[in-house]
């Protein structure tokens, strides 16, 4: 009698975490703005090693989460530069609501003399190509994902001589062994931290330099970013963290340890906090990191018709996948039926593009 009593319990929390799964409709949004053509070595191989271990995380969190859909947008190479955020943010993110976000930051980064933000700039190949990362949140956080994770690996100190780049450290000896749990990873823990709560954004900081601090970078991606993977490991393998700002409190500490133990001064941002919403945002017409000409304006008018087209497409393609959910088809089906919806969505996507630089050329 107990054992068929035990039977049915472990069934019945089967069924609810299956359940769980099969309710997932969100999509993850994955932003790589990466410095990987940087005349720096170690620059570019901490490109390599963090963008590595990237595509690992998310790919265990799409499947931990049941999500079939994982959208990349590569700021890298040639198009690492402010025009083509911008397009990524304006244009191309055109989503459904509550998505999940995940941006990456690896590259310089400075603070301007006298600045009150806590975050640093942003530095793309030049100064006057350069952005607080303060800006590139807030457009983010417009567009209400149910969580936001930023990722910056960057220095923080103040830069005078705008004549050289900013600067950063690097550390020449080998990366410290840490030893990891060698569970797998847990369902219910992805559950408890990727959660979706209603009229609430989800904001995870996790910057490698507090105010005036360097950061130092390594070929395998820095003592900063390996204490993200570390602690990633263990709480998401069901170690006891009860929420995100435990998870930033521990990446903190390890960080500035295992810097002391090197005899480096290395002290992160991380932090995290909630947004309701929806927030009603005062803002200009027209938002850009960059200052774009008077028919630049007007592409950009035709950039959010073609977005909002893109998002009421979007919305269309979660409400038939709830359909097929609560039909009962199985998961090969519904995995075709999303294979379907990307193609007639990057197909909108490249008409839209066409159309957008025929306008654009009417600019030169």
């Amino acid at each position: 009698m107990h054992y068929q009593l035990r039977m049915v319990l472990c069934l019945g929390f089967l069924w609810l975490a299956t359940g769980f799964l099969q309710a997932e409709t969100r999509h993850i949004h994955l932003i790589k703005v990466f410095d990987n053509e940087n005349h720096d070595y170690v620059i570019r191989e901490g490109c390599r090693s963090i963008g590595f271990g990237i595509d690992q995380e998310v790919q265990l969190l799409a499947v931990n989460l049941g999500i079939l859909n994982v959208i990349e947008y590569e700021i890298s190479g040639p198009r690492f530069n402010l025009k083509k955020l911008d397009g990524v943010l304006d244009y191309e993110m055109a989503y459904q609501e509550r998505d999940i976000v995940i941006f990456v930051y690896v590259g310089h980064g400075f603070r301007d003399p006298g600045s009150s933000s806590p975050y640093p700039n942003l530095y793309f190949s030049s100064y006057q190509e350069s952005v607080n990362f303060a800006e590139i949140q807030e457009r983010i956080q417009d567009k209400n994902p149910s969580l936001l994770i930023n990722i910056v690996v960057a220095c923080n100190v103040t830069v005078t001589d705008q004549s050289v780049p900013p600067p950063y450290q690097f550390v020449n000896g080998p990366p410290e062994v840490a030893s990891l749990p060698k569970a797998g990873r847990s369902v219910r823990a992805y559950q408890q931290l990727f959660a979706d709560e209603p009229s609430v954004c989800k904001v995870v900081n996790l910057f490698s330099a507090e105010r005036e601090y360097y950061t130092f970078l390594s070929n395998d991606g820095g003592i900063f970013f390996n204490e993200i993977l570390y602690t990633f490991q263990e709480v998401l393998g069901g170690e006891a963290y009860r929420n995100w700002g435990e998870v930033c409190t521990t990446i903190a500490d390890r960080t500035v340890m295992r810097s002391e133990r090197l005899g480096m001064k290395q002290k992160p941002l991380c932090e995290y906090a909630l947004r309701l919403s929806p927030v009603a945002v005062a803002a200009p017409r027209s938002r850009s990191l960059f200052e774009p000409s008077p028919c630049e304006l007007e592409a950009r008018d035709l950039r959010q018709n073609q977005r909002a087209q893109l998002h009421d497409l979007r919305r269309l393609h979660r409400d038939n996948m709830r359909d097929a959910r609560r039909t009962g088809d199985d998961r090969n089906a519904r995995r075709l039926l999303a294979q379907e919806q990307r193609v007639e969505y990057e197909n909108r996507k490249l008409r839209h593009e066409k159309e957008y630089q025929r306008h654009l050329q009417l600019c030169q």
